[in-house]
């Protein structure tokens, strides 16, 4: 209960405030990402950036959002039900062991992840592991991936975003 009544005010600040105020295609650009490309939205909370992602990655694309919380995934999968979307998973995986297959995304971002569950350590390896050759990770805020995985690319504003080493 506890959990739904956090995502509902969560929901509610990005829905009405936070959207007033922040343009959710400004940092999904900031991050490369491309029409019909594969990404991963890890943590994707009330999903204030999945459905721009699937927009902007058009027909040929697909986003895969991940969330630890249930009440977040079933939250964002009736967004993106109501929204008629069909370019877009969202699933229950703990962004350190997503068992998804390796080398399966063109990108990964990690916008607005309030907290971690886990050991970063193997979040970064994970998320290492699951980009393709030459893929980008972008980052927002102060989460600063290890440089044995990354390597700086670049950004804009309040993202970071880095290349998968090999």
């Amino acid at each position: 209960m506890r959990d739904k009544i956090r995502l509902k005010g969560i929901a509610f600040v990005h829905a009405t405030l936070y959207g007033l105020f922040r343009d959710p295609y400004e940092p999904l650009r900031a991050a490369g990402i491309e029409e019909g490309q594969r990404v991963l939205e890890v943590g994707c909370g009330p999903g204030f950036f999945t459905l721009p992602a699937a927009e902007m990655l058009g027909e040929d694309g697909h986003v895969v959002s991940i969330d630890v919380s249930p009440t977040a995934v079933d939250y964002v999968k009736s967004k993106v039900e109501a929204a008629g979307t069909t370019n877009v998973d969202v699933l229950l995986r703990n962004a350190a062991h997503t068992d998804f297959a390796g080398q399966s995304f063109d990108l990964v971002f990690v916008f607005g992840l309030g907290h971690v569950v886990g050991d970063l350590r193997e979040m970064w390896n994970e998320l290492h592991r699951l980009l393709r050759p030459g893929g980008s990770l972008a980052v927002e805020g102060r989460l600063r991936p290890p440089e044995s995985l990354f390597q700086a690319s670049g950004g804009h504003d309040r993202i970071d975003c880095f290349s998968k080493m090999e």
